[in-house]
């Protein structure tokens, strides 16, 4: 008996239709083509279902799947509710896809039509039908960025996840969606802003603090990326960030993918949404990154240039750059302007770092430099870390009060009641453990033993 495969996807035509669920969808595809081979008496083995856009083959792991069982030889046919679901991409992949099927003599089967690829007719039409998806695949794709484009303008959150400190929610009234402020998270937003902009503290030590104090991040840990992007993230000031991380095409091996690569050039508008940190507060991040810039050095290699990014040409402001001879060359290492047509003459490394020495230990013995420690600040920062970890442990002593009145009630077995109980006193000590260090910077004594 011969043997078929079922595919269904959820196509980007079926947006059109917003009270209708991609479940909803699927699944009256599925009744269709259930109901469609019961009439016809076709034996399907395998049903295979995704959701997502038939433009690149590389994201479609279930068509992939099905392209490796057609080329087993095994299968007489794909059947699917019309032939657009098989590929709306480019023609290097619809063409990929329609030589696996001929090659192995398997017939595409729609409740419309059944296409042998084995006919020209029917080859050149499904060419033809190929040819017409991605031309509209192309339109709705056109329509849908002007869409974006235009949200964005309007102040509207377009991402799929909230940053940390927001939750995003349906705009009342109208389409698109918006952020809203999440109280606990917005003060460890304000704590970060606070730590490296008033108190100078790195982006290690800061994700390290807050792994200390029991605060969980988006992902669970918090890391350098991730205070990283929040202390560079312009939706805390009220702003809506758009092409930031356009998608590129590529081709790999043969395949269309899609990459994020971060651009500089991004758009900038004024948000729906409530700001959590002010204008003063992001211009201090700013000014304490500017002054912590420095070259990036492959870690195999030393750096070489002590000016790297801080010499400039007078004439024309650019960076100099620092020239080393080649191994017939008898001469020392030297800078110059990299500006075509500057006339800024050439100076050698040494000549130019014994001059620099020689001002600073002048300037050493002019001035005296006194450092002031910023206890204000710091003890604001210790102030907001305590009032977050004592919210959480707040929470968490309700949680455990709420444990004994289930296993009174007999919703809890004993077993069930001792396994959570053991879980929640094991992060009430490490909540304990985070305020009692808290308590320790601030001067004050131990809370718990």
């Amino acid at each position: 008996m011969e043997r078929y495969l079922m595919y269904l996807r959820k196509s980007r035509m079926d947006t059109d239709f917003d009270e209708i669920s991609v479940e909803e969808t699927l699944n009256r595809h599925r009744r269709i083509l259930e109901s469609f081979c019961k009439e016809r008496r076709l034996n399907v083995v395998d049903v295979l279902e995704e959701v997502v856009s038939g433009e690149s083959l590389s994201s479609r792991p279930k068509m992939l799947r099905l392209l490796e069982l057609v080329n087993t030889g095994m299968y007489a046919g794909v059947i699917c509710i019309d032939i657009e679901r098989l590929s709306r991409g480019s023609s290097l992949e619809s063409g990929y896809i329609m030589q696996v099927l001929q090659t192995n003599n398997c017939k595409i089967i729609t409740p419309s039509k059944i296409y042998d690829l084995q006919n020209e007719s029917d080859e050149q039409f499904t060419d033809m039908k190929f040819m017409f998806s991605r031309y509209e695949l192309k339109t709705i794709t056109k329509r849908l960025v002007r869409g974006r484009n235009q949200s964005a303008s309007e102040g509207k959150f377009l991402g799929s996840v909230a940053p940390y400190g927001y939750r995003a929610y349906k705009l009342v009234g109208m389409k698109g969606n918006s952020l809203r402020i999440e109280p606990k998270e917005a003060k460890v937003v304000r704590m970060i802003f606070d730590m490296y902009g008033k108190q100078g503290i790195g982006y290690n030590t800061i994700a390290h603090e807050l792994n200390q104090m029991n605060i969980p991040s988006l992902t669970g840990t918090w890391g350098q990326t991730s205070i990283t992007n929040i202390l560079n993230n312009e939706v805390y000031l009220g702003m809506i960030r758009w092409k930031h991380e356009p998608t590129k095409r590529v081709v790999k091996d043969g395949m269309l993918t899609k990459k994020r690569v971060t651009s500089k050039d991004y758009e900038l508008y004024e948000g729906l949404h409530e700001p959590i940190i002010d204008q003063e507060q992001w211009d201090r991040v700013k000014a304490v990154q500017s002054s912590r810039n420095h070259a990036s050095v492959h870690k195999d290699k030393k750096l070489m240039n002590p000016f790297a990014t801080i010499l400039f040409c007078e004439k024309c402001g650019a960076v100099m750059k620092r020239n080393v001879p080649a191994k017939t060359q008898n001469t020392s290492p030297w800078y110059r302007c990299p500006t075509r047509g500057c006339n800024c003459r050439t100076i050698k490394c040494d000549f130019l770092e014994a001059e620099v020495v020689k001002a600073m230990s002048q300037w050493w013995g002019e001035y005296t430099i006194k450092i002031k420690e910023d206890k204000v600040a710091q003890t604001d920062s210790t102030e907001t870390a305590l009032s977050i970890v004592r919210e959480q442990l707040t929470e968490l002593q309700l949680q455990q009060d709420k444990i004994c009145e289930y296993l009174e009630k007999g919703i809890y077995t004993i077993e069930m009641f001792t396994k959570r109980n053991d879980t929640l006193t094991r992060e009430i000590h490490k909540v304990q453990a985070a305020e009692n260090e808290l308590l320790k910077k601030q001067g004050g004594s131990k809370r718990y033993s």
